[in-house]
C-alpha cells in the first residue's frame, strides 16, 4: 500500500455532522409521530406513543452530542473516505440506490435478482455461474419465506401478474 496521503473525498467532521443532522430529522419524525397518539401510561401500562416518543428524544439528544463533538473538533481531524474508497463507495451504493428505484416498478422480487446479479457478479467479481445462482436463489428464499411462511407479501410490480405471481 502507498505511503502517499490520498485525496480526502469525505472528510469525517462533514460526515458526522451530516449524519447527525439525518439523525435529528428522523428522531423529530418520530417524536411527531408519536405526538399523535397518547404517550404517557395509562391503567394497563404504557399507551401506544409512550415508547416512540422517548426513542425519538433518545435520537434527537444524540445528535445533538455528535453536533457538539463535531463544533470543537478541528477541521483537519480525520477523513472517512479518501481516494479510491469513493469509487469503492459508489460501486456499492449506486446499485443499491438503483434497486430501491425499480422496486415499484420491477417488484421486489426481479429488481433484488437484478441488483444481485450486478453486486455479486460485477462489483463483487464472483464467478458467472455461482452470480447467477445468488442471484435466483436469494430471491427465491425470499419468495417462500414472505409469500408463504411470513403471509407478507412484497410488492410484486406490474410483472408479478404476467409471471403468475399472486
Amino acid at each position: 500500500m502507498s505511503d502517499v496521503p490520498q485525496r480526502p473525498v469525505l472528510p469525517r467532521k462533514q460526515a458526522e455532522i451530516a449524519f447527525a443532522l439525518l439523525l435529528a430529522l428522523v428522531g423529530g419524525a418520530v417524536i411527531a409521530g408519536a405526538r399523535e397518539m397518547d404517550t404517557g401510561w395509562g391503567g394497563s401500562g404504557p399507551e401506544a406513543g409512550y415508547f416512540p416518543l422517548r426513542i425519538g428524544i433518545v435520537l434527537v439528544v444524540a445528535s445533538l452530542a455528535v453536533l457538539v463533538r463535531e463544533a470543537l473538533r478541528p477541521a483537519g481531524d480525520g477523513v472517512l473516505i479518501a481516494g479510491i474508497g469513493g469509487g469503492r463507495l459508489a460501486l456499492f451504493v449506486l446499485p443499491l440506490v438503483a434497486l430501491v428505484a425499480v422496486v415499484p416498478w420491477l417488484g421486489f422480487y426481479i429488481a433484488a435478482f437484478a441488483y444481485l446479479l450486478v453486486a455479486v457478479g460485477l462489483v463483487g467479481r464472483v464467478r458467472w455461474g455461482r452470480a447467477l445462482a445468488i442471484a435466483l436463489g436469494t430471491p427465491l428464499v425470499l419468495f417462500v419465506a414472505f409469500e408463504y411462511a411470513f403471509r407478507a407479501p412484497l410488492p410484486k410490480g406490474p410483472l408479478g401478474p404476467l409471471l403468475g405471481l399472486p
